[in-house]
This record gives structure tokens, sequence and C-alpha cells, in this order.
């Protein structure tokens, strides 16, 4: 009875392995797109959004003739450590310092199209 098991497991082991289909991994070559979309964004990402969230932001955008979902688009484009220098930039700038808000947003401009020239 035990031989008889033994030999009913194996058949059912080699049934199933023989059932089951193999699959293989598909391997291909993805475009820079896909790339970015792919990596988790950053919290420094998260708070250049906030900050072109803000309305006085869009007001100021929208003055300058640029459109606010285009700014955001290519600010989400940047890669981690340019959302990183640009947070830290936004950090060391004083709140109501010598910057005013309209040259905050034409660095940070400038910094987007940099970043999408290069």
């Amino acid at each position: 009875m035990k031989l008889f098991t033994l030999m009913f497991s194996a058949f059912l082991v080699s049934l199933c392995l023989a059932v089951v289909p193999v699959t293989t991994a598909q391997a291909g070559m993805i475009g820079t797109d896909e790339a970015v979309s792919a990596q988790p964004q950053s919290t420094d990402h998260a708070r250049i959004d906030a900050f072109l969230s803000k309305s006085e932001v869009q007001d100021q955008m929208r003055a300058m003739g640029v459109d606010a979902a285009t700014a955001r688009a290519r600010a989400q484009a940047l890669t981690s450590a340019e959302a990183a220098q640009l947070a830290q930039k936004m950090d060391s700038v004083p709140t109501g310092g010598n910057i005013s808000t309209t040259d905050f947003i034409i660095i940070l401009l400038v910094i987007i199209l940099v970043a999408i020239l290069l």
C-alpha cells in the first residue's frame, strides 16, 4: 500500500509539472518616459508640486503667460537629483526675503527648461 501511495504521488507530481505551462520572461528596451514614470516620485517632487499648486504662484504664471499644467508636467519630469536641488533652493530662500515670488518662478522655469534641454 505504501508503494502504491508513493507511486501515485510521484505520478501526480509529474502530471502537475507537465501540465503547468512554462512562462518566460520578456525583456525589451523601454523609452525614457516609461523609465521616468516607473520611478517612485520623491518628497521633493511633492513639495514642488505643492508650491506650483498655490493660487498666487498660478496667478503669477498666468500673468507671465505660462501654462500651469505644462509647468507642473515639466516639474514632474525632473530627475530626483534635480528635484532635490530645487527643493534645497526653496528651503534656502528666506520667506519674504530679497527674492520675490516672480524671481523664484523665473528661476524655477529656467531650471525646468535647462533640464528639458539637457
